[in-house]
């Protein structure tokens, strides 16, 4: 009967090693996506502000001013409304991994049986055969 408890109880340790290399997998492609996402953000700020003060010295009048200040303001408007976009995909991707991890967690743990978890989502074990 010991021998058994020890058993399963390193067969529980060895699971949850498992599980925690998997969770931080997730994590850092996660990290590594967003981080890059933030590093294209900083980089079209800081190419729209160095576009726009060499701009100064290059404009006739105002109203050419006002005209490539709007130029510049769209085009870093449409970078950041595309990095929304993917960030939304990425967090998307992101909740579904996470969502399959905690499933086959559950599932390692209990076997067959059925579990829900209110408000969040369902888990569907596969049921004994009867």
């Amino acid at each position: 009967m010991e021998n058994k408890f020890i058993d399963n109880w390193q067969e529980y340790g060895k699971n949850a090693i498992e599980a925690a290399k998997e969770l931080e997998a997730i994590n850092t492609q996660v990290i590594e996506k967003l981080t890059g996402k933030q590093m294209e953000l900083a980089n079209a700020a800081f190419e729209a502000s160095t576009k726009y003060v060499s701009s100064l010295g290059e404009v006739k009048g105002v109203q050419e001013l006002f005209s490539e200040q709007t130029k510049l303001a769209t085009e870093l408007n449409e970078k950041v409304l595309e990095a929304a976009r993917t960030t939304a995909d990425i967090l998307t991707e992101t909740r579904e991994a996470y969502q399959a991890w905690l499933e086959k967690g559950f599932k390692a743990v209990s076997g067959n049986a059925d579990f829900t978890i209110p408000s969040f989502f369902p888990l569907k074990a596969a049921k004994k055969a009867a």
